[in-house]
């Protein structure tokens, strides 16, 4: 299989777990709120956050890091030193992770205590063993992820995600029934994140089992094992590497929730001083953040997913000092990324009204949901060129765009919100990601002199977006003179799932009929690909 549908095929397989990630997170989220009250739910919220917040701080970096190494000297032969690269991080990872478990378990007291309810001890108790577990998780993904197999990656997200909501919902119905009340049945909840990783680490174990029995461990196609008692990297020297890797993209990967935490501290008191009460203003930050920002998400975790293929197919070709098939793989990313973020920020701004009313039950923050629908084109597009230059080795450039990303969301924030409200932090969301992503764009071309292929790359998608936003406003204006008689929020439901359905399918006509969409990028599809591409080269959908 060539590079190119590696890549595509790793990126479809990644996009599909996160969107069956996500889809079962949110089952959970309303079925245990509905199980254990606001009460119970809160207790929860005061573990969780906690936990993901030093998970980041331990793993984020490592993944990425060890992808990267681990591609570069699969793609020289280099095969002992690439799994020497592994188990270097399994033994790190897994010493910070043993000593974030401690820490965690011990100081529990306190972290309830700053929480604001001594009763969420139970909780954060329960969820601290997940942070030995998912550290050593996450080191043997990304060496998977370097040898550009995502499939362990995808399968153990998921049936993670599944064991997880499972023992979430089982533990928490349990101790309620079993009169343990509202701390127990949180701490139960928190808990699944235990046993998720666990599950995640069994299903990696296996996929390293069956490796192994295949004797898969041999050379990239095209290059040349080196010798068996070659080891180009001593023990210190990868230490040294992973560190001055992991710790930029992990500072890069926190500058995200810092981004959020500027609305956070400036949003609810800028509205007090533009003359609304207490709590008009927490509401309308609630509204921000509760609502246009939990959109704003999705389309960026799938963004993650390209970016997680895309990274080592980079570092692969720098690794062999192949320009061209550099340059090609990062405008590949780049175009993979446009090709499902502009349908996405356009849908989201067409569509902002009825998913406001079909999942939050009136339409308040719908102005802000379209606004940051611009905010989602542009964070994904920085996501992808952030993964890009992570392959090239210039760790810091991510991290500096993204700075500078998060000082315009300050100066903007403090501008546009007293004239405009949460409309204006919006905004000044979309100005900060788009500077962010600019700036990684003019980095990429100045490392790599590119020549962008503007027509490939953004005319034709835009083309095939522009009608599919004909036929869906045209359609969502035909259902609102139907006056269909049903509950408000029930229809705003039907017609969004209508709406979605019918722009995806004259999205992909669009996009063939433009000739914006190859042969080879179809059958890279899991599954569906060949035969789909077959139908459509009998179509002659396909350009040339």
């Amino acid at each position: 299989m060539s590079t190119t549908k590696v890549f595509l095929r790793g990126a479809a397989v990644l996009a599909l777990a996160t969107v069956i990630s996500k889809a079962l997170g949110s089952v959970y989220t309303v079925l245990l709120q509905n199980m254990v009250g606001d009460l119970g739910m809160g207790l929860y919220n005061m573990a969780y956050p906690i936990y993901s917040s030093l998970l980041l701080i331990s793993t984020a970096g490592f993944p990425v890091a060890v992808s990267k190494f681990v591609s570069e000297y699969v793609a020289l032969g280099d095969l002992r030193t690439s799994q020497r690269i592994y188990r270097v991080s399994l033994v790190l990872l897994a010493c910070i992770g043993f000593a974030g478990a401690l820490t965690l378990y011990a100081l529990a007291p306190a972290f309830a205590q700053l929480s604001g309810d001594p009763r969420a001890v139970w909780a954060i108790r329960a969820i601290a063993p997940a942070l030995f577990v998912v550290p050593a998780l996450s080191a043997m993904r990304g060496y998977f992820q370097g040898w550009q197999m995502m499939e362990p990656t995808g399968i153990s997200q998921v049936v993670e995600q599944l064991v997880r909501v499972g023992t979430i919902l089982v533990a928490a119905s349990l101790a309620l029934r079993w009169g343990f009340g509202a701390p127990i049945a949180a701490a139960g909840a928190a808990f699944g994140a235990v046993t998720g990783a666990l599950a995640g680490l069994l299903v990696m174990l296996y996929f390293f089992w069956r490796q192994r029995r295949r004797g898969s461990n041999q050379a990239a196609p095209g290059h040349e094992r080196a010798d068996a008692g070659t080891v180009t990297l001593s023990y210190a020297q990868i230490m040294r590497k992973l560190l001055y890797y992991a710790v930029p993209v992990s500072l890069g990967a926190l500058v995200i929730p810092v981004m959020s935490n500027v609305d956070a501290f400036t949003v609810t008191n800028l509205l007090k001083q533009g003359g609304l009460s207490q709590i008009l203003a927490t509401r309308d930050y609630g509204i921000l953040s509760g609502r246009a920002f939990k959109l704003m998400m999705f389309p960026a975790a799938l963004a993650s997913s390209i970016g997680v293929a895309l990274m080592p197919a980079v570092s692969e070709a720098h690794s062999l000092r192949h320009a061209e098939d550099t340059s090609a793989r990062a405008l590949m990313g780049l175009r993979m990324t446009l090709l499902f973020a502009l349908p996405a920020s356009v849908g989201l701004w067409l569509l902002a009204r009825p998913i406001d009313v079909a999942l939050f039950r009136d339409a308040a923050g719908y102005h802000s949901i379209q606004i940051l629908g611009l905010a989602t084109l542009f964070s994904t597009v920085q996501i992808a060129l952030a993964a890009s230059l992570q392959g090239l080795g210039a760790v810091y450039l991510p991290l500096r765009s993204l700075v500078f990303g998060v000082i315009a969301k300050v100066l903007l924030n403090f501008v546009l919100v007293p004239r405009f409200g949460i409309d204006g932090a919006a905004a000044a969301t979309v100005g900060s990601y788009a500077l962010a992503a600019t700036l990684n764009f003019i980095a990429l071309q100045r490392l790599l002199g590119l020549r962008t292929p503007w027509r490939m790359l953004l005319l034709k998608p835009l083309l095939a977006t522009f009608v599919m936003s004909a036929f869906t406003f045209s359609l969502y204006v035909q259902w609102q003179r139907w006056h269909v008689p049903v509950p408000a929020r029930l229809g705003a439901a039907i017609v969004t799932v209508i709406c979605v359905a019918v722009a995806g399918v004259i999205y992909l006509l669009a996009l063939l009929g433009a000739g914006g969409l190859m042969e080879g990028e179809v059958e890279a599809v899991p599954r569906i690909g060949r035969p789909l591409a077959g139908i459509l080269r009998r179509l002659r959908l396909f350009p040339g």
